[in-house]
Order: C-alpha cells, then structure tokens, then sequence
C-alpha cells in the first residue's frame, strides 16, 4: 500500500508540477501581451488627458472669438448710428447753405437797388468842416427799413 500511496502521490505530483509549467509557460507568453496592454492604456490615458486639454483650449479660443464678434458687433452698431448723425448733419448743413444762398441772392439784389430814403437821411452830416458844429441825431430809429420804392428812388 504504501507503494501504492507512493505511485499515486508521485503522479499528483507529476500532475502538479505539468500544471505549474504550464502555468509558467503560458504567464510566459501571456506576460509581454499584458504588458503591451498596459502601454496602450497607459497611452490611451495620456491621449485623453491631452485631448481633454485641447478640448479646454478650443473652448477658450471660442469664447475669445465670440466676445470678439460682439465687440465688432458693438463698433457696426455703432458706426451705423455715426453714418446715420453724419447723414443728418450733412442735410441740414446742405439746407442752411441753400437758405444762405437765397439770402445771399436776396441781399445782393437789395444792395443792387437804390439806397431807399429813410436809411439814407439816418447817415446825412451837415455840411461843415468844423468839428464843434458837427451834431449827429441822438437816437436811430427803431424799426426796419422799408424796401426801396419808385417814390425813393426819386428822391436821392
């Protein structure tokens, strides 16, 4: 029996020992596969980490551009509103010359025409040379001068 138990102890040993090389042999073949597997997790972490950050810097860089775009939204808006005074100004600009020139028009007629009699009396001298005798009339009157007429006209 003994023998027996010795046989038999000596074929779970030798089972033993064929499953501890197989183990052996296939952690042998097995390891760099592992080890390959943890580069690549290891290259896929860092590759999310850098994409991670990429995604962060687009992000800024797009907030950037639209705070840009309302800047340059803010300064259209505000150039229209410049056209728009500048376009008022110049109209109106353009209607006071207009006016200035129907009044130049209508002084230089006035002017062309004869001295109409009341203004010219308001600037009569007497006729002296010496200064003691020289008397103005104290007050002007108050009050346009009429627009020269036929009866004026005769009179100068």
């Amino acid at each position: 029996m003994s023998s027996l138990l010795s046989k038999v102890g000596l074929q779970i040993l030798g089972g033993l020992m064929l499953v501890a090389l197989g183990a052996g042999l296939v952690w042998w073949g097995l390891s760099p596969r592992i080890d390959l597997q943890v580069q690549r997790a290891d290259a896929a972490v860092t590759a999310a980490i850098d994409a991670q950050k990429l995604v962060a810097l687009q992000a800024g860089v797009m907030a950037e551009q639209q705070r840009q775009i309302g800047a340059v939204d803010e300064i259209h808006k505000r150039m229209r509103l410049l056209e728009q005074a500048v376009s008022t100004n110049a109209r109106a600009q353009s209607a006071a010359f207009e006016e200035l020139r129907r009044n130049d028009q209508a002084v230089a007629e006035y002017l062309r025409g004869p001295v109409p009699a009341d203004l010219g009396r308001l600037y009569e001298r007497p006729a002296t040379t010496a200064p003691g005798a020289y008397r103005s009339t104290s007050v002007l009157p108050a009050g346009g001068v009429s627009a020269p007429s036929s009866a004026g006209s005769a009179g100068q």
